[in-house]
């Protein structure tokens, strides 16, 4: 039993630090001035969060429509 809830643990961390690995682009929209952030995956959930008017990936879609 005890080397399950080792294994359990272990687990949870190491999936927690490939987690923090991973990257991605996050278009950053502060008073009307998108730019893109390159953040790691947990704080982009958090990042999305507290700022609603964020979107994944790059902010050229949001550009072209503001355009229009």
């Amino acid at each position: 039993m005890r080397s399950k809830i080792t294994f359990t643990i272990a687990l949870t961390i190491g999936l927690f630090i490939a987690a923090a690995a991973i990257k991605v682009d996050v278009c950053h929209n502060v008073d009307n001035n998108p730019h893109v952030i390159n953040i790691a995956l947990p704080a982009a959930v958090a990042h999305f969060m507290q700022h609603e008017s964020d979107t994944l990936g790059s902010c050229e879609a949001d550009e072209d429509n503001a355009e229009k």
